[in-house]
């Protein structure tokens, strides 16, 4: 209700307005100042569209099926927190692999490579043991990641039938022998990458390896710490195909060797890089490097080495690519020991291996499926080394020798054939090699030990998704060795593997070597090991 107003408090002007004293500050009822609002009806039905009324409102283009990427059958395995693999097989041969990996933080974990594998040996061949382990933490803020870790690896090789030296058939040598080795390490990298054409990227490695080498009641031990350090930096040009970069090399080693003899090696690098990518189909990069060589026989010695890469991707599914580089090759015990368990160093100084290095591939499809390539390599050496066989009854080891000059020529070709129906992949290789060096160092004219002919040929195939199968066969033709006249027969190498998943985390294998028990050897009068099966069990989590 509005107040009682007298109406001579009423006044009426000429503008016509009226005005009502006080009324601004009553109450109005019937009013409200707030603005309103508009309410969803709860009982209100949503529209739907039926199925055919959908269909009817998309145009015509749409519905066309869109084409799929092509399907590859052989994809990468799922990252899990740990894979397991233990196994027995004859000859008393356990064998263990684990790869594990656990989270610490956010962008943080640490992953461990654990793995084991020996043989108990017979008569007839070598017994050996081989073990080696890496723990690793790493971690990664954005475009940067660092990582760090120790690793450490231990093994024996026994020698149940040594046999004579080289240049002596006659001479039969003690029995047994045994060489064992262990080794300590730490390593680490750092890395920054901004993207694919800017970044920097370092890593270091510091390594200490002791081994000892026992014929009857001798005793001979070498040891050799050895360091890696690397820096490398890229980055893009003022066009999007270019990069430029630099990249710098420092390696070291000072080993002991088992005639109480201390010595050292330095290898120290520096580099320039360029690569164009000329369209999609042309690429070329090029690195200058300038070395900086010591070694106790050749001493202080400076090199300036080209390194020359071309890569042609033609759009007729045809790939072939040219290289051309001078090459430098460190020496070291641990290397060296790794290609050939049995190599023992005595009294002869190691040495950088240095050359020229040609290599030529090419590949094209010949089918959808069926791919074809073959390959040119070409080596002139300035320093080589070889293996020799000791010619001391006492130490029936090989020592690493060196010549002035050699040539080491290798043809390979092959093919991989899919067969996406089986998910089936075979790839077969064959390779010719030609060797050559100064018949006064090395009697027989050839590299020791590089075979005249070698092959391979693996399949892989999961014809059901619960089952694995593979097959492997690694020939090797007669390699001679450095006496005149002598050399180690070829051999043929057939193995099998199959995985069967029983439970998503559970699985068991099996696995047979040299299926064809040949008698063979990788090192002269070191036999090794017959036809040998396994069985195990896997595991994924």
């Amino acid at each position: 209700m509005l107040p009682d107003i007298d109406p001579q408090d009423i006044e009426i002007r000429g503008e016509f307005d009226v005005t009502f004293p006080g009324l601004s500050r009553q109450p109005i009822l019937g009013f409200s100042p707030r603005q309103p609002i508009y309410r969803v009806d709860p009982d209100r039905m949503p529209f739907l569209e039926s199925d055919d009324e959908i269909v009817t409102s998309v145009p015509i283009s749409q519905l066309e099926p869109a084409l799929r990427p092509d399907h590859h059958f052989f994809s990468f395995s799922e990252r899990r927190n740990l894979f397991a693999r233990a196994g027995y097989g004859t000859y008393q041969s356990p064998e263990v692999s684990i790869i594990a990996e656990a989270p610490v933080r956010e962008n943080e974990h640490i992953s461990l490579d654990f793995n084991h594998r020996s043989s108990a040996g017979d008569r007839d061949f070598s017994s050996f043991g081989d073990f080696n382990t890496d723990l690793q933490w790493m971690r990664q803020d954005g475009p940067t990641r660092w990582a760090l870790g120790v690793n450490g690896a231990s093994s024996f090789n026994y020698s149940a039938l040594p046999g004579p030296a080289d240049n002596n058939e006659d001479e039969v040598l003690p029995d047994p022998s045994r060489i064992s080795n262990t080794t300590f390490g730490m390593h680490g990298k750092w890395q920054h990458l901004e993207h694919a054409y800017r970044g920097w990227q370092s890593r270091f490695d510091l390594t200490h390896f002791t081994g000892k080498g026992t014929t009857g009641d001798d005793e001979k031990s070498f040891n050799e710490t050895n360091y890696n350090l690397y820096l490398n930096h890229f980055r893009d040009g003022r066009h999007q195909e270019q990069v430029f970069g630099f990249d710098l090399r420092a390696a070291g080693s000072l080993y002991d060797t088992i005639d109480d003899e201390t010595q050292y090696w330095l290898t120290n690098a520096a580099g320039a890089r360029y690569r164009h990518q000329f369209g999609y189909a042309h690429q070329v990069e090029a690195w200058l490097r300038f070395y900086q060589l010591y070694d106790p026989v050749n001493e202080f010695d400076l090199f300036l080495y080209p390194d020359i890469f071309y890569r042609f991707e033609g759009t007729g599914r045809v790939q072939a690519s040219l290289r051309l580089r001078g090459f430098v090759e460190n020496p070291g015990l641990q290397k060296l020991h790794a290609e050939n368990r049995f190599m023992i160093q005595s009294d002869n100084e190691l040495q950088h291996e240095r050359g020229l290095q040609i290599h030529l591939n090419a590949g094209f499809d010949l089918l959808t499926d069926t791919r074809v390539f073959s390959g040119l390599d070409y080596r002139q050496y300035y320093n080589k080394g070889y293996y020799l066989r000791s010619q001391d009854p006492a130490n029936p080891f090989y020592s690493y020798q060196f010549a002035e000059e050699a040539i080491h020529v290798e043809w390979y070709s092959g093919l991989t054939h899919r067969i996406p129906e089986l998910r089936t992949k075979a790839t077969f290789e064959l390779g010719f090699n030609f060797t050559s060096m100064d018949e006064e160092v090395v009697p027989s004219g050839y590299i020791p030990y590089v075979p005249l002919v070698r092959g391979s040929a693996q399949i892989m195939s999961q014809p059901l998704s619960w089952l694995n199968l593979s097959t492997w066969l690694d020939f090797s033709g007669k390699r001679k060795t450095a006496a005149e006249d002598t050399e180690a027969d070829g051999f043929f190498q057939l193995g099998m593997r199959s995985d069967i998943r029983l439970h998503e985390r559970v699985g068991v294998y099996f696995k047979s070597l040299n299926i064809l028990d040949q008698d063979y050897e990788v090192w002269h009068r070191y036999q090794e090991q017959p036809f040998q099966f396994y069985g195990g069990i896997t595991l994924h989590l």
